[in-house]
């Protein structure tokens, strides 16, 4: 009798599964010309029920700086803090991710940490204290009143939490596009030396190479924190790790808080064939001519801005013709 009772059960599992498969295509069908014109509410739907009107934007609102972004460009600001228990932090990694839904490439743009910024409801002061002193809805408001955009979501990390990432990818092949060295603390030495090419990097040497700023400077920085990340792209997203993918987005959840929902994951990931392309990734960065050499009255050593040329390269990070 059990025999029979599993044949007889076989045809509607079969059925069953043959029907979500069937649903899944049709869903992704239906969906896929919405979401590539940036329409990330059918998708949040399925999960959240109704969605609700947002409210207006203080510092967009009416601001005819407002930079205008088309709905297919979506983005992320991905923070890494230097928290410490009792010391607090501040974000010294601010580096913004766009996603073009209708072609698949993702533009890549850092801010340097020492932009000094007019901060809303507080008093100027460098880019990287506006997340310590009222989280992402301050920095949002700081980006909007300063550069004419808010990013649609943030995550951040620690340092220990990056290092946790790229030594659970079992390390990554870092593009190194300009000699440097500088101290370091995991060698015999106490000194490290990177020359152009791959470099096979550690969760310790990948901080350190992100971080290093005694040879170097805030532009420089941004574009080896560019470099990482990349690379950590390219290995998680590789042929070899995709189906570990999960895994991996399970663990960088331990350690990375984000605002994003499942919902708004399965936005930016859609279609995931897009991660198989050689390019990928666009990536900018800030010149002295956009962002030159000032010291504050308070003899504070910092970059001021140049918000024409900086809205001028963020027009290309975002795709408006």
């Amino acid at each position: 009798m059990q025999t029979k009772q599993r044949k007889s059960a076989s045809p509607i599992l079969i059925a069953l599964v043959v029907v979500i498969l069937i649903g899944a295509a049709l869903l992704a069908a239906i969906s896929l010309n919405q979401v590539r014109a940036g329409d990330g509410a059918f998708i949040s739907n399925l999960w959240g029920g109704n969605a609700t009107e947002p409210a207006a934007d203080l510092y967009l609102e009416g601001n005819s700086a407002a930079l205008p972004i088309p709905p297919y460009a979506k983005t992320i600001m991905l923070l890494g803090s230097d928290y410490s228990p009792g010391s607090g932090h501040r974000t010294d990694v601010m580096l913004l991710a766009a996603f073009n839904l209708k072609d698949g490439k993702i533009n890549l743009f850092s801010f340097p940490r020492d932009l000094w910024v007019e901060i809303p409801g507080y008093y100027p002061q460098r880019l990287n204290v506006a997340h310590p002193l009222g989280g992402y809805e301050l920095l949002g408001d700081t980006l909007a009143y300063n550069f004419g955009f808010r990013p649609d979501h943030y995550a951040i990390a620690d340092f220990e939490g990056f290092k946790l990432i790229v030594d659970w990818l079992g390390g990554v092949d870092v593009e190194v596009s300009q000699h440097m060295e500088d101290a370091c603390f995991f060698t015999p030495e106490g000194w490290c030396v990177v020359e152009p090419g791959t470099v096979h990097m550690d969760g310790d040497y990948a901080l350190w190479y992100v971080r290093a700023r005694l040879n170097s400077s805030d532009f420089d920085r941004t574009r080896r924190a560019q470099e990482v990340i990349q690379a950590i792209a390219r290995k998680a997203l590789s042929p070899a790790y995709i189906f570990r993918l999960p895994a991996f987005i399970e663990t960088a959840l331990d350690v990375v808080e984000t605002d994003m929902s499942v919902a708004d994951m399965w936005l930016y990931a859609f279609p995931l064939s897009k991660f198989f392309r050689q390019d990928l990734f666009t990536t900018y960065t800030l010149t002295p001519n956009e962002a030159t050499f000032y010291v504050t009255d308070e003899g504070a050593s910092v970059l001021l801005p140049n918000v024409p040329a900086i809205q001028a390269i963020l027009k290309q990070v975002f795709w408006i013709e």
